[in-house]
């Protein structure tokens, strides 16, 4: 399964503000520097989250954007939902792309596959990918000895 450059890009910068949620806002120059990433293509990303209620902006000397609601109440099925929508197989949005359609069993057995897909999306949180991304950090530090 190949996910777009936007899905992994809008990751990454969630990652960012969610190990910073309980902190304050983060500027989008500061997450496109952090995760090396063009500001422009961020900011048309975070457009959308915004219009879909992901993430809000705010607006005064210490501005900058916040998660909408906790880490562990964004679903990476909400994530993907926000950034380019979560369909996969083209026939079970819209029939009229295949003329057999409506005599297909492989329709019936694609279904059943993308409601497990979406399962396994809605049960991965926003959180898990910051505590992962934590542990990485954590592990990845030197280690101070002092005498």
């Amino acid at each position: 399964m190949l996910f777009s450059t936007r899905i992994r890009y809008g990751l990454r910068a969630l990652i960012e503000l969610g190990m910073n949620y309980e902190k304050g806002p983060v500027l989008l120059k500061v997450i496109s520097d952090r995760q090396d990433l063009s500001l422009k293509y961020l900011d048309h990303i975070f457009a959308q989250l915004k219009t879909k209620g992901i993430i809000k902006k705010m607006k005064a000397k210490k501005g900058g954007y916040l998660l909408n609601r906790a880490p562990e109440k964004i679903t990476l099925y909400d994530i993907i939902e926000a950034i380019e929508g979560v369909s996969r197989i083209e026939c079970l949005d819209d029939p009229r792309i295949c003329k057999l359609a409506r005599k297909c069993g492989a329709k019936v057995l694609w279904g059943k596959v993308n409601d497990r897909i979406n399962d396994v999306f809605k049960s991965v949180t926003l959180a898990d990918f910051v505590k992962e991304q934590k542990r990485i950090q954590e592990a990845s530090e030197p280690i101070m000895f002092s005498i």
